[in-house]
């Protein structure tokens, strides 16, 4: 059986407790305890005494721990009571005091957030309490909505409810296997698997329980042997499903979170410092007027689907479809809000032992404005990709993407064309972190834009910005991604883009005399720089809170703000000077995102 106290010490404010907060949550749990303990003396709470026992459970001192949680439980201040008594019947089952364990466990309100892992062990502690129908009872409760953590539970304490008949010494070494195994003792538990699938080579159950023992204890390599081999020999329904849920909590790739369906809808505000850089394609081409207000807070709403399936053991599929509103408040700006609709469908194969293939074949549509409401763009876009799985822990992936996109109407018919990808990445996973390194390389062969302004000079019968948007760029970024507590996750996300235009752009300028010139043909040339980190908060099953910052700077040799050593070339036939470009290429992008996310 999982047991344990929960690093859930989400307990009143105090100074005096602060320190052992500290300590606790770096596992200095000795020295939480003391400081907990001088904190009760100065300041007697249910706080500090829950925080005792906490630490005391964390040394092995489950007697003593359930005394302090007792006491913590008397004071006025008593721990929150789902909390408390999930804590209660840990050091209960730890001291061998399984009914009490199993009340404790039940003691859990229905709508707690440890209301199916409390059930789940209160299966346990009935099982080991010699009530074999009332562990069954938990264990039906506990599956309709469980995670796929969860669920792997579930599982072990059915497997536990409906052992085979010992016959033989294997069927006793599986069943000593089993008795180590509900007791924490993986290593040992293993040993036992290992003995009786050797002496009963075709015993499915016995390598996969060997498996599951190798997870618990680390050994990802080792798991994934004994699972896959579990897989090849005879299994029933329930424990072929259950092989399958490890192996996707091993594997990388659109396996990882297992078949299934969820869906989202998020909501939250936001600022954007800079909206006229939109990141479809950069739409300020006016002159970006320094009067210009470019900042605005905005509102932004999100719905979401995922179905992930497996159509073979190797081969696997996914579904996705995702749309996006932001409304920009400020009514200078309010023309540039976005929506957004992506839908997708990948595929990916396991064509050899740590070999995949996969495809990708989606959709994008974009919409324009408020009142003003008007398509933007429209592509369809395929994606191919190659994946080593060197280890357990790191992967090299090769992707090749092409995307055809359509500018639609005239007004954007610029934004139409296609694009290249192929991107190199490697990603190392470690327990609740992971970091991937990319490089890539991008061509986006969209067109050009011709937008017509007004000229003061009499001489000039017309002028136009030639505006080319096509570019080729080389880009290396990194995202990491870290899980410091199970309901607690930081990303940070990293990219420099090197980008050069394709073409020059220029200010076509029609004379009256009916001659046309072309002034200030220049080749643009960017560096981009974009940061994201940002933070996500599990509040219950079913709801998460996330904040998001990002920041994009652009450096351009195209600015007409930028001064020219040489003043005169501006009186040159080129006409070769920034006061001609036709924007301010040299930005800055900030943007705060807070986001309530519902998923089921």
């Amino acid at each position: 059986m999982w047991t344990g106290l929960l690093l859930m010490v989400a307990l009143a404010a105090g100074e005096p407790l602060e320190d052992a907060r500290q300590s606790f949550a770096e596992g200095r749990y000795a020295e939480a305890e003391q400081q907990a303990l001088q904190a009760a003396a100065t300041s007697p709470s249910g706080a500090a005494l829950y925080l005792v026992g906490l630490a005391r459970f964390r040394t092995g001192r489950p007697a003593e721990a359930l005394e302090a949680l007792d006491a913590a439980g008397r004071a006025p201040d008593a721990p929150e009571p789902d909390a408390w008594n999930f804590n209660r019947g840990a050091c209960l089952y730890a001291l061998g005091r399984f009914e009490e364990a199993e009340r404790a466990f039940a003691n859990v309100r229905a709508d707690a957030p440890l209301a199916r892992l409390a059930w789940i062990n209160a299966g346990f502690a009935a099982l080991d309490a010699g009530a074999p129908e009332r562990a069954r009872m938990w264990a039906e409760r506990a599956a309709p909505g469980a995670s796929t953590d969860e669920a792997l539970q579930v599982e072990e304490l059915r497997a536990l409810l409906t052992p085979a008949p010992p016959a033989n010494e294997a069927d006793e070494a599986y069943q000593q296997g089993l008795a180590s195994f509900d007791t924490g003792h993986f290593e040992e538990a293993r040993a036992h698997f290992l003995r009786a699938a050797t002496q009963q080579p075709d015993s499915g159950r016995a390598r996969l329980m060997a498996g599951a023992s190798a997870y618990r204890l680390g050994a990802r390599t080792e798991a994934r042997e004994d699972l896959t081999s579990a897989l090849k020999l005879p299994l029933g329904p329930l424990d072929r499903r259950t092989a399958h849920q490890y192996l996707d909590l091993l594997a990388p790739g659109l396996r990882v979170s297992g078949p299934g369906v969820w869906a989202s809808a998020s909501v939250g505000p936001g600022f954007d410092s800079n909206v006229l850089q939109v990141g479809i394609a950069a739409r300020d081409v006016s002159g970006a007027s320094a009067d210009q207000e470019t900042a605005s807070t905005f509102a932004e709403a999100s719905v979401g689907i995922t179905a992930r399936m497996r159509l073979s053991d190797r081969l696997f599929a996914a579904f996705t479809y995702s749309g996006s509103q932001r409304a920009y408040a400020q009514s200078a700006v309010r023309d540039y809000s976005l929506q957004l609709h992506r839908a997708t469908v990948a595929v990916e194969w396991e064509a050899a032992r740590r070999v995949r293939v996969g495809l990708l074949a989606g959709g994008d549509l974009f919409f324009t404005g408020l009142a003003d409401f008007r398509g933007l763009q429209a592509s369809v876009s395929a994606n191919a990709w190659l994946a080593w799985d060197a280890t357990e822990h790191t992967s090299t992936r090769l992707d090749l993407g092409v995307a055809g996109k359509d500018g639609l109407g005239e007004e954007f018919a610029y934004l139409t064309g296609p694009r290249l990808d192929a991107t190199l990445s490697e990603e190392w996973r470690l327990h609740a972190s992971s970091l991937t390194a990319w490089y890539r390389y991008r061509q986006d062969r969209i067109g050009t834009l011709e937008q017509a302004i007004a000229s003061e000079d009499t001489a000039i019968a017309s002028q136009a910005y030639v505006i080319p948007f096509a570019f080729a760029s080389h880009a290396v970024g990194a995202s990491g991604r870290w899980r410091p507590l199970p309901w607690l996750t930081a990303s940070l996300d990293a990219e420099v883009e090197w980008r050069r235009y394709l073409e020059d752009s220029s200010l076509r300028v029609v004379t009256t005399d009916g001659a046309t010139e072309t002034w200030n043909e220049r080749r643009r040339q960017d560096v981009r720089f974009a940061l994201g980190p940002a933070v996500s908060a599990r509040l219950s099953d079913h709801f998460r809170l996330s904040a998001r910052y990002d920041l994009l700077v652009n450096r351009s040799n195209i600015d007409m703000r930028l001064t020219d050593e040489d003043t005169a070339a501006c009186e040159g036939a080129e006409h070769l000077c920034h006061v001609y470009d036709y924007t301010n290429g040299n930005y800055e992008k900030h943007g705060v995102l807070l986001q309530l996310e519902a998923v089921w």
